[in-house]
């Protein structure tokens, strides 16, 4: 890993010059993908002159003022999308010189124009499915260093409705420099793909624990009374891989129990209307709200009413949300998906319940109506959040990874 496709070494950056960093995702900015703007914003904190390069694009969330770039990334047939690229290429000789070393190749690689002229450092793909889509273009984008991420569904669940998929993502991982992964349990899948363990960096989501500190606090009294219900609260697409359906009747267990549930969703998607129905069929119009989309500040004060977070998922890289809700000090019941076993760590982090066991789901809300159990688990996921989940921790391990990729060393 150490020179370039065809085996030129990499020129280290400039001394004194910033190092330049694309990260490519769909749509930027996203409300649904915050943690993309925390990291392109802590790495620039950390000296990168960071860009975020999308196919849809916004105004950037600071304004003009903001230190973070926005790149449109062209589409076929839609002209406004070629303007920025044009402006590019018409105003800075460099790029030009750039895209006319491949100017044999423009017509394969006319997604990635913009990226090939910016002269970046390192460009990131925050979504290894990015990555595949143009894996047949990403020859063109050296003598970069290509890194990608890799977070849960298109790894773990798209390969296995799209054989073709698979194949691309073995050739993404053979291609690209860094395979960022957002847990161990994604580790071993994107190896399974043939990923090379030299390649591999487990670098874990990571949240703002000082902006949600103290944002939960722990009812002294006992709850799951009739006057006195659990208080719960689930953030996520209204997807299937979410299952939702099992929170549903796990609240209608612990109701036939008699223990009483009151049950926020702050969420939006296509399984709404399915969700709408289970909740009339099971009686529980009362007890279960859903809220659709909600913006940050509404999900805080969600948090600071809630007496636990819930996420009952199928499959899942880590949760942000249950990150957040861990740094806010609300307590945390999760299944045993994908790398959450890695978060809830510990018998004072959060509960963990097998997948899809609305019983087990049931029965750990049930175990939340002590306040003695509830603030224990309060104290010990703000404390998980804290140490192992920090942005400034994130941030680190991905600067000391680029780095180091910017300087020969393939080791991430």
């Amino acid at each position: 890993m150490g020179g370039t496709e065809d085996g030129s070494a990499h020129s280290p950056v400039a001394v004194g010059r910033r190092e330049r960093l694309a990260s490519v995702v769909n749509r930027y900015p996203s409300p649904s993908e915050t943690f993309i703007e925390r990291k392109a914003r802590a790495l620039t904190s950390a000296g990168f002159d960071v860009a975020v390069a999308a196919h849809q694009v916004g105004d950037p969330p600071l304004g003009p003022a903001d230190p973070v770039a926005v790149v449109q990334l062209p589409i076929v047939r839609k002209p406004s999308t070629w303007a920025g690229t044009a402006r590019l290429l018409a105003t800075d000789p460099a790029s030009r010189r750039r895209v006319g070393a491949v100017r044999g190749n423009v017509r394969r690689g006319h997604g990635l124009l913009p990226l090939i002229a910016g002269g970046f450092d390192v460009v990131h793909f925050e979504f290894s499915g990015i990555a595949a889509s143009m894996v047949d273009s990403l020859d063109l984008l050296r003598p970069a260093r290509l890194s990608v991420s890799c977070r849960g569904t298109a790894e773990r669940i798209t390969p296995h409705g799209d054989p073709e998929r698979a194949d691309r993502l073995a050739r993404v991982f053979d291609t690209v420099d860094l395979v960022h992964c957002v847990s161990d349990d994604m580790a071993e899948i994107v190896k399974g793909y043939g990923a090379a363990d030299d390649k591999v960096l487990v670098n874990r989501p990571a949240v703002d624990t000082a902006r949600w500190a103290g944002v939960g606090r722990v009812d002294p009294e006992a709850r799951g009374t009739a006057d006195r219900p659990l208080r719960v609260l689930s953030v996520a697409r209204l997807h299937w891989i979410k299952a939702f359906d099992d929170a549903l009747r796990a609240v209608a267990e612990a109701r036939r129990a008699g223990f009483h549930i009151r049950y926020r969703i702050a969420g939006d998607g296509s399984e709404r209307e399915k969700l709408v129905y289970l909740r009339h069929s099971l009686g529980l119009e009362e007890e279960i709200e859903l809220l659709g989309w909600q913006s940050q500040a509404e999900v805080e004060a969600h948090l600071g009413w809630a007496d636990a977070f819930l996420l009952t998922s199928l499959s899942e890289g880590i949760s942000n949300s249950a990150l957040e809700a861990m740094a806010a000090g609300v307590p945390v019941v999760s299944t045993r998906c994908g790398g959450m076993a890695e978060v809830v760590s510990g018998p004072d982090a959060g509960v963990l319940v097998d997948v899809g066991d609305v019983t087990q789901i049931a029965e750990a809300l049930r175990s939340l109506g002590d306040p003695t159990r509830r603030s224990a688990l309060a104290v010990g996921g703000a404390a998980v959040a804290q140490a192992d989940f920090d942005l400034d921790r994130q941030a680190h391990a991905f600067t000391s990874a680029y780095r180091r990729l910017l300087a020969g060393d393939g080791r991430p």
